[in-house]
């Protein structure tokens, strides 16, 4: 059913407006991503497989020059790392098939090319060919060729097979991520109209509802509010303000002498009929009503003691009492403490005839605050006059329990010679309920104080003791180092036999020493270092440097150990990554050399591991680093546009349970399972990593699957350009 436009209320029209030019600016931008995404993933598994059929095509020249299929063979299976490679040929300079790799039968490649005709005019990277044969299996499927040439002489080509279909898949899914992005963006956009919409539309709703009013009471007092708008909206309801001030002013004019000549007429009467009693009940409601205004202003105070002193005063002098008490519920008890007392002047004259008169009071007053704090209702009683114990006139005893939402946390009790009328117990009630939330605020208030001065003599002393222990690591280190390198100085020594020659044993039992004793020198290096940095005396040296040096060199000093456990090693730095940057060049070394030598540590026989360095931003950081390991002093510090080197070390080793990566970063912890037990290790090389990127202003974390591998990472700040 069609909805006249014209019909609907001014707001909706206002949200219909925005939300349509919003809406249609989202989709736009939406057909944009989605086209620019589209183009890029084809340009990167385009340039992904020039790459890698480029680097095959020059491995290849061996084995077409010596005619070794079993050596291309080899060299085709390696392919398989690559999940959307589906097939790859090598052929020899006739166009022949020389050797071929396929996942699958459904993948079939020609069985002879035309070489010369292949390689016309490049069309995708340096040297790499777009082959599309025209033939129906290959649909699906993207094909590229590469020359195999020897001192620029073609003596074959490597043809290279990938598969479309997760290209699609990825376009997809990014199609329907666009999709809700889109769909929330367009929800935004409603609440962001409905919400702008008020700035045009509330103005003229409030003028109309004004308008509608003054038209039905006849009320010309009404004012419309213009917020200090000075547009046309604000001119059209200062006007109509203007228009309603005028008839005010003509109404106030005439009501005005009526109300003069009511008025004479009023006092004229009331002279006649005013008696004392109803001018002394005029002045006590005056009275009360300023008392009651004060004692409100009183209660806003935290101190306990000075509010009960001023509230008690007030009341007893309104009440005209002559003694007054608040007893308050004891903590974690059930009995009732004496809190505040008042006493006039007779009182005290009372209690100079009588010693006993004031702790008589106290008991009186303790049995009815009890009693009422039971029952939770006032009560009044009378006291006959009893002159032994200093009661020379019968009093009144006044209470009211003391109440905070449900709870009962006292009592208040009045005592003296008359009963209050009924507007004083009234301001009494009133005020009792008022005393008691100001009470309970005042008594939270307390206990959060002295809880806070806990906590922070807590944390002073924890600081102090952590002082003390990064003092006493350092000095013991500098203590324990000096005979440690004489150790090591004498045992090499003696190895390099300068003392004369040494059996096989002996040379064994010093190499232990010399072993143990380096072992153990650099465990106190850790523990140096670690106490410098949590003593605040560690800093920065920072020098220009090359990342691809610093992270080759963390290579190379692990690479005898890979090599003898057959382990992969590889580096890869995107072009992102500047040549060079200013950071402190041993800490950062520190930090790459530890992280690749625990992956060496804990990877098996036969394994990879892959370091790897790209540059970020901190709302990158902001979504991609695991909750566990966010630093807020980091995170939250800065733009979020703001650039850090970001490198990760991923390997296939044992990996870490889900359980103990969040405790893999302090100090002397180690993963506490039976498989790792065998390694060696003090736990202080990635405390020691963690400070060292914080000092860099960045953060380390750490991704693990059991039995799969690990990917510790860490970032460091780059400066601005």
């Amino acid at each position: 059913m069609l909805i006249d436009y014209r019909k609907l209320p001014l707001k909706k029209k206002l949200t219909i407006i925005i939300l349509a030019t919003s809406g249609l600016m989202i989709m736009v931008v939406s057909a944009i991503l989605l086209a620019n995404e589209a183009f890029s993933i084809k340009r990167s598994v385009l340039h992904n497989l020039s790459t890698i059929a480029e680097i095959t095509a020059i491995n290849s020249t061996a084995a077409l020059s010596f005619e070794s299929p079993e050596t291309a063979e080899e060299l085709l299976h390696a392919l398989k790392a690559e999940p959307h490679i589906v097939a790859a040929a090598i052929y020899s300079r006739d166009g022949r098939l020389f050797s071929k790799y396929s996942v699958s039968s459904k993948e079939k490649l020609p069985e002879k090319i035309d070489i010369e005709r292949l390689f016309g005019k490049p069309q995708i990277g340096s040297g790499a060919y777009l082959y599309q044969p025209d033939r129906a299996e290959s649909r699906g499927f993207i094909l590229v060729a590469v020359p195999v040439k020897i001192n620029n002489k073609l003596i074959g080509a490597f043809l290279v097979q990938a598969d479309r279909s997760w290209i699609y898949r990825h376009i997809k899914l990014f199609t329907l991520i666009v999709f809700f992005i889109m769909a929330g963006l367009i929800v935004i956009s409603y609440f962001i109209s409905a919400r702008l919409q008020r700035i045009v539309s509330e103005p003229i709703e409030q003028l109309a509802a004004a308008m509608q009013k003054v038209k039905k009471k006849q009320d010309f007092s009404l004012r419309v509010n213009t917020h200090g708008s000075s547009d046309e909206l604000g001119l059209l309801m200062d006007g109509f303000n203007n228009m309603l001030e005028q008839l005010q002013n003509r109404d106030k004019e005439l009501e005005e002498k009526r109300q003069e000549l009511e008025r004479q007429v009023k006092l004229r009467t009331e002279a006649l009929k005013l008696s004392e009693a109803q001018k002394q009940k005029l002045w006590l409601q005056k009275k009360i009503q300023q008392a009651y205004s004060e004692l409100v202003t009183q209660m806003n105070t935290i101190d306990v003691s000075a509010m009960l002193a001023t509230c008690l005063f007030q009341m007893s002098e309104v009440s005209g009492m002559l003694w007054g008490a608040v007893f308050l519920r004891e903590k974690g008890g059930r009995g009732l403490t004496l809190k505040g007392v008042y006493k006039d002047a007779m009182t005290e004259e009372w209690q100079r005839q009588n010693a006993a008169y004031l702790s008589q009071m106290e008991r009186i007053g303790m049995k009815e605050a009890k009693r009422v704090v039971c029952s939770g209702k006032p009560s009044i009683e009378k006291l006959d006059h009893d002159p032994e114990r200093g009661m020379f006139v019968p009093l009144v005893i006044v209470a009211f329990p003391l109440e905070f939402q449900t709870k009962r946390i006292g009592a208040l009790v009045l005592l003296g010679p008359r009963q209050p009328n009924d507007y004083t117990l009234t301001f009494l009630s009133n005020s009792t309920k008022q005393l008691g939330v100001a009470i309970h605020n005042a008594m939270i208030f307390e206990d959060l104080s002295k809880k806070s001065a806990e906590l922070e003599h807590s944390n002073l002393e924890l600081q102090r003791a952590s002082r003390m222990k990064s003092d006493f690591l350092a000095n013991m280190s500098h203590e324990l180092r000096t005979p440690l390198n004489a150790i090591l100085g004498f045992s090499e020594l003696l190895l390099d036999e300068h003392l004369g020659k040494l059996t096989d044993e002996q040379k064994d039992y010093l190499k232990d020493i010399f072993e143990s004793g380096k072992h153990l020198l650099g465990l106190i290096n850790d523990i140096l270092d670690l106490s410098k940095i949590e003593a605040g005396k560690a800093e920065l040296i920072v020098e220009t440097l090359r990342v691809k040096d610093i992270l080759e060199s963390s290579l190379t000093m692990i690479r005898y150990k890979a090599i003898k456990h057959n382990i992969n090693l590889s580096l890869h730095i995107d072009e992102s990554v500047p040549e060079v940057i200013k950071a402190d060049q041993q800490k950062f070394k520190q930090i790459a050399y530890n992280l690749v030598s625990n992956a060496v540590k804990f990877t098996p026989d036969n394994g990879e591991i892959a370091l790897k360095a790209k540059v970020v931003t901190r709302s990158w950081m902001k979504e991609n680093v695991p909750k566990d390991f966010c630093n807020d002093n980091i995170m939250d510090k800065g733009h979020p546009n703001d650039k850090f080197l970001a490198v990760s070390v991923k390997d296939t080793g044992i990996g870490i349970d889900e359980s103990h990566l969040h405790k893999i970063f302090d100090a002397f912890e180690q993963v506490d399972s039976s498989r790792a037990k065998r390694y060696k290790g003090t736990g202080l090389g990635l405390a020691l990593c963690k400070n060292l990127v914080e000092l860099h202003g960045g953060v380390i974390w750490a991704e693990s699957v059991p039995g799969e591998g690990s990917i510790f990472s860490f970032t460091i700040a780059l400066p601005a350009d």
